[in-house]
């Protein structure tokens, strides 16, 4: 009898797990079934940056050739030597001042010619002066002698014309004296105008600086350009292979760091060649020349020939909302995660993304910074429906426990043993 009962209750609990399996795993069934999961986490906000890293060198961001202008004169001297470095407003080279020199003594004598002339027009002024302070004299003494002898009076009247003629002539000559010494005074001032603008080009003869740098170059056979500087600003160049420079683009941010210093530097791609630096050939590999300009950085920080580490940023989503890639689904070419909701169920849910680096994705639409993703969705026995997780005893606080009613205590204790 007690081997016949132990057999029913045998056969009564296989067929009761067996029923709870046909339930649990059959695909349509209405029976409520609870997902354990063991491994989530929350999408989160970060930056998503792609780029790709290659090496370059530090060289001077700008180069002005400085020439020799054979209309202002010829060169006297050199002031500056290779490797010196430079200021705005340094001398740099100066030209000789014989042209000028010249220029000014031709002037300068025919001013002193002038101012002879001025002279001896102001010696005939005083001649004259007096000459004619003579004639006003002779005629006033005729005057005087006609008024006392009137019998004598055709002789009078001759008298007085011939001498009033005399002193208008003497007038006349003065009047064109002063004329004349005033034009000359004028060719004086203009000789002084003259004089003191060559006297200002002696101090263009110097010619200075209006960059900052160091000098690459002195032709020491004057030939054009005279001298070469160098821009004190770094730059760095460098070349692409043929799948780098497919991913470049000018404008595009750099990130750049050098051996001597922990120190990182910003930029931008400034060029990037489409034609290799070398002929094309199929026995070698084809290089693409690019240079990058750096900005906010002290000349001294960076010198030229220094080997550089390049990263170049080709896209970039600041602050995005992130989530590993293991936590995706593909169907039907339709990208989905499955949420844990806060009613407590996995919700399956369609999502987009854009940018992806090192397994990590970046959500444009559908999932919101700080929700909990199933981590290894492809591992769920389903989509959807109820899911609990492990305890942790750390964040089991026994007030909190103590709080509930023994209605709910009860509850969530035969929850967690039955499922």
């Amino acid at each position: 009898m007690k081997k016949i009962r132990k057999q029913v209750w045998l056969a009564a609990g296989a067929i009761i797990i067996g029923g709870n399996l046909y339930l649990t795993f059959k695909e349509d069934s209405k029976a409520d079934r609870t997902e354990w999961l063991h491994e989530w986490d929350r999408a989160s906000t970060g930056d998503v940056v792609q780029s790709f890293s290659t090496e370059g060198v530090v060289v001077p961001s700008d180069e002005y050739p400085i020439y020799l202008d054979e209309s202002i004169g010829s060169l006297k001297q050199v002031l500056v030597k290779e490797g010196d470095a430079i200021q705005p407003g340094d001398s740099l080279f100066e030209y000789s001042s014989t042209n000028i020199d010249e220029e000014i003594d031709r002037l300068t004598a025919e001013k002193e010619q002038t101012q002879q002339h001025i002279s001896l027009i102001d010696n005939q002024l005083s001649q004259l002066r007096v000459l004619l302070s003579q004639a006003e004299s002779k005629e006033s003494n005729r005057q005087t002698s006609t008024s006392t002898n009137s019998t004598n009076d055709h002789d009078s009247n001759t008298t007085i014309i011939s001498s009033g003629d005399a002193s208008t002539t003497i007038e006349n000559e003065i009047l064109q004296q002063e004329t004349e010494k005033q034009k000359l005074q004028e060719e004086t001032k203009k000789y002084d105008k003259l004089i003191s603008s060559h006297e200002a080009k002696k101090s263009t003869l110097i010619v200075k600086s209006t960059n900052e740098g160091y000098v690459k170059k002195v032709d020491s056979s004057l030939n054009n350009p005279l001298l070469i500087i160098n821009s004190s600003v770094p730059a760095v160049e460098g070349v692409f292979d043929e799948k780098q420079v497919q991913k470049a683009a000018a404008s595009q941010r750099v990130e750049v760091t050098v051996d001597t210093t922990a120190e990182q530097f910003d930029g931008a791609l400034v060029t990037v060649s489409q034609y290799p630096e070398e002929e094309p050939s199929v026995k070698r590999r084809s290089l693409y020349p690019f240079s990058a300009q750096l900005s906010g950085i002290e000349s001294s920080d960076l010198y030229p020939g220094l080997k550089a580490n390049v990263n170049v940023i080709t896209a970039e989503a600041l602050e995005a909302v992130t989530i590993p890639g293991t936590s995706i689904l593909k169907s039907n070419k339709k990208t989905y995660v499955v949420i844990m909701n806060t009613q407590g169920k996995l919700e399956r849910r369609l999502i987009e993304t854009d940018l992806t680096v090192d397994g990590i994705f970046q959500v444009t639409d559908g999932v919101e910074s700080g929700e909990a993703i199933v981590v290894h969705p492809h591992e769920l026995v389903m989509k959807g429906g109820p899911f609990i997780t492990p305890i942790h005893a750390a964040h089991v606080k026994k007030k909190t426990f103590n709080d509930l009613s023994r209605t709910d205590k009860m509850k969530y204790i035969l929850i967690g043993v039955l499922s």
